[in-house]
């Protein structure tokens, strides 16, 4: 009886060895992680572990994934596919040339230098609205607030919040500064923008945050922080990671807005960067491809805690990337004839191989679409 006890013993404890030195090398050592990701986890896939969706190719099919949906607009009708490919709803949206954008469970739908706008949740139609000017950008948040940007024959820039049913909560007039990115914090409470004043010698972007409460009593009182950049600065990108914490890229580097604070969390000068992205809901994404050989491709994806900067998860890839696409949860790297799927901190979730280039992709967190003339491609992640 005692030596079966010690025996058991001594076999849970090499058991607890053996996990722990797997879990180990799977944290630590990418070769060893990539080995167990593609022959053991079989993320590893190509066309036929897939479904698809086929499209008429003499039409102009307008596309795009949220949630576990994917959207085909086509002759102002608009039809939802499950992630299986199965069709589910039919909706008339009046609507040539769209915008979209999307955020969970929310689909926003505009015409690109139109009045109309549309809001979807799941698969049915929300509410519907025509703007005053042109419609030149659009951003929704978890909950369903939609900001619109508009311009007229006055204004450069016309900023105009809706709450989830319909209801515009304010407008905001920016008459010698161009909005460039817009973004609304998860609790609905602030609007964080982006802008860029082209009227002088040389570029000046300025980040601002305004306050929805404010804004609802007096619009001209909305503003509770302003962030000037230096000059020839130009800002491309601000997004908003939870509640209180704007992410803001600029041509050569990225800052972070936190309580009222501007800090530097990444400069790209005189470093190899190619590709950067903040539209993520938690950490920045950026590629470096160090200079290693004429013959030699070393390319590293980098996933940075825009709070603590020096917290960085990388994953090196002996290929040239053509193109990155982050959003939400998900990065996606194209690099030709093969797509990676990461999680926002560098975990990968997918690897798909095609027959051949991959040029248009939509995703959502749940679901990717590489899209072709004739048919959709469907990888669930």
């Amino acid at each position: 009886m005692k030596r079966r006890k010690v025996g058991s013993i001594i076999i849970l404890i090499l058991l607890i060895i053996t996990i722990t030195t797997i879990v180990s090398l799977y944290i630590k050592n990418q070769n060893f992680r990539d080995w167990i990701d593609f022959n053991i986890f079989r993320k590893s896939i190509t066309e036929k572990d897939t479904s698809s969706i086929d499209l008429n190719s003499d039409k102009l099919n307008q596309i795009h994934v949220y949630n576990r949906y994917v959207a085909v607009l086509n002759n102002q009708k608009m039809t939802l596919y499950n992630n299986f490919g199965e069709e589910l709803n039919n909706m008339d949206v009046n609507i040539s040339s769209a915008i979209f954008d999307s955020n969970e469970k929310y689909l926003c739908i505009a015409e690109d230098g139109g009045g109309e706008i549309y809001l979807i949740l799941d698969k049915n139609y929300l509410w519907s609205n025509k703007l005053e000017g042109k419609i030149q950008q659009i951003c929704v948040n978890r909950n369903g607030y939609v900001a619109v940007i508009t311009e007229d024959t006055t204004y450069k820039s016309i900023l105009n919040i809706f709450n989830s049913d319909g209801v515009q909560v304010f407008r905001s007039f920016f008459a010698q500064t161009e909005i460039v990115d817009v973004s609304i914090s998860d609790d609905n409470k602030y609007i964080a923008v982006g802008e860029v004043d082209t009227t002088g010698a040389v570029i000046q972007s300025n980040v601002k945050i305004l306050s929805v409460e404010n804004a609802k009593n007096n619009p001209d009182n909305a503003i509770i922080y302003t962030h000037n950049a230096e000059s020839g600065k130009l800002i491309t990108n601000v997004k908003y990671q939870g509640k209180n914490q704007v992410l803001c890229m600029y041509n050569d580097e990225i800052d972070l807005i936190k309580d009222k604070e501007n800090k530097k969390v990444l400069e790209i000068e005189n470093r190899q960067i190619s590709f950067m992205s903040v539209n993520l809901n938690n950490n920045v994404v950026f590629v470096e491809e160090p200079n290693t050989g004429v013959l030699k491709t070393n390319t590293q994806i980098n996933f940075l805690n825009a709070q603590k900067p020096s917290d960085i998860n990388k994953y090196d890839l002996n290929e040239m990337i053509k193109d990155l696409y982050a959003k939400d949860n998900v990065v996606a790297i194209n690099t030709g004839n093969e797509m990676y799927f990461f999680n926002a901190y560098g975990k990968l979730l997918k690897k798909y191989a095609s027959k051949q280039e991959i040029t248009n992709i939509c995703f959502s967190n749940y679901l990717v679409a590489l899209i072709y003339k004739d048919k959709i491609i469907l990888i669930n992640l």
